[in-house]
């Protein structure tokens, strides 16, 4: 009796496809050379998408040091999962994979791709675009002079034109405007395309005469990129501290990528009252986001379900602070929590807490409270409401840099 020769087994492309969706990138990479097949499939752009897709529901947070320039291997990034799976201190360690450019500034992240902006004396400046996964880095993009206009006073954000499908920074910077011997603050909107090395005016921006919240000289909110806009938490004019507001008179101002116009929306109905510390806007799960204190006892977050649509904001959570253990800690650090990370299912949300190294887990469906410290070697800020800053979520891609 002989035994007959097995064939090995036919696995189709499509669930090979699906196998690879879910693996790393790096590992991915690796598995280029398995065959011209297997690298055909790998480089084709729907399966690029659908790979960052699957990403995108496993993301990371970015960590920077405190300072306007330094180098790129001494930034961070922290799989979030790992918060919600551990209950004592995590630590966060060095790894070089993700490479060592100096004197950069990590502007936002968008599809995997981080954009750097480099600064070498005589006001020469540039941006490149960095995707950390697949180590690669982009040419030189925009070499710009500024004497003090844009970098001194501003901000840039990064994001993409979903009608061209191209990149491009906003700069967002504070000019004074004098009216009937009145001298005012306006914010002023620049928007620089990657795939055309030139600046322009945002249009209509100067009919909207809102001011971007400073403190002193310095903008203490980052503007946050969605669906093909950047997002800005403002006010209608430069007056502080910002709590002598009506808390109807704050707007969300919202630059468009595409059209490079600009419009505004309001803020939940619900946000009625003057809060105590300052609000704060994010991006969780894809959707705007706007959180408050009420009457510094609750912390309350706001969902927009439909972006632009006023009537689809949402109530997601209103926690005590008294039931996380922040009642007598509020008042020393003149801030409230800053939401990191919301689940799928809407249900744990991650916040940072009142110190750097101390995040707040919060489970709404079982009410329970879950606090974990954070131990970094060397001098980060994982984007801390002590410094009135937005958190960064990245997602590992293998979209191009070109």
């Amino acid at each position: 009796m002989t035994c007959a020769t097995l064939s090995p087994p036919f696995i189709p492309d499509e669930i090979i496809a699906q196998i690879l969706c879910l693996l790393p990138v790096k590992t991915i990479l690796q598995l280029r050379c398995v065959s011209k097949a297997w690298k055909t499939l790998i480089s084709d752009p729907s399966f690029v998408q659908k790979h960052f897709n699957y990403s995108s529901l496993n993301p990371y947070l970015l960590f920077t040091p405190r300072k306007l320039r330094y180098l790129t291997s001494i930034v961070k990034f922290f799989h979030v999962l790992r918060f919600l799976e551990t209950d004592s201190l995590i630590t966060v360690s060095n790894d070089s994979f993700y490479g060592g450019m100096d004197n950069c500034q990590v502007v936002g992240t968008c599809n995997g791709l981080i954009c750097l902006f480099f600064h070498y004396g005589h006001q020469i400046y540039w941006f490149c675009l960095w995707n950390p996964a697949t180590r690669i880095l982009s040419e030189k993009l925009g070499i710009f002079q500024d004497h003090g206009t844009i970098y001194d006073s501003g901000k840039f954000t990064f994001g993409c034109d979903i009608s061209t499908e191209t990149y491009k920074v906003v700069a967002l910077s504070k000019v004074e405007v004098r009216e009937e011997n009145t001298l005012s603050v306006r914010s002023q909107f620049r928007v620089f395309g990657l795939n055309d090395n030139c600046w322009r005016n945002f249009l209509f921006c100067s009919s909207i005469p809102v001011c971007l919240i400073y403190d002193n000289t310095e903008m203490i909110n980052n503007g946050l990129h969605l669906n093909g806009t950047v997002n800005w938490l403002a006010l209608p004019k430069y007056i502080k501290p910002f709590y002598r507001y009506d808390c109807k008179q704050f707007v969300i101002v919202s630059p468009d990528l595409s059209t490079e116009t600009c419009t505004q929306f309001l803020l939940p109905p619900g946000f009625d009252e003057v809060p105590f510390f300052q609000p704060t806007h994010s991006v969780l799960m894809d959707c705007l986001c706007f959180s408050h204190d009420l009457k510094g006892s609750e912390f309350v977050l706001w969902q927009m379900k439909e972006f632009g649509i006023q009537k689809s904001w949402t109530l997601l959570f209103k926690i005590n602070f008294f039931d996380i253990q922040m009642h007598n800690r509020l008042s020393q650090i003149g801030t409230s929590l800053l939401p990191l990370y919301l689940s799928k299912n809407g249900d744990t949300c991650i916040l940072a807490g009142y110190e750097d190294d101390q995040i707040v887990i919060y489970i709404q469906r079982e009410k329970r409270v879950k606090r974990i410290g954070v131990a970094i070697a060397t001098e980060f800020s994982w984007f801390s409401p002590m410094e009135y800053l937005s958190p960064m979520e990245y997602v590992e891609s293998l979209v191009s840099t070109c």
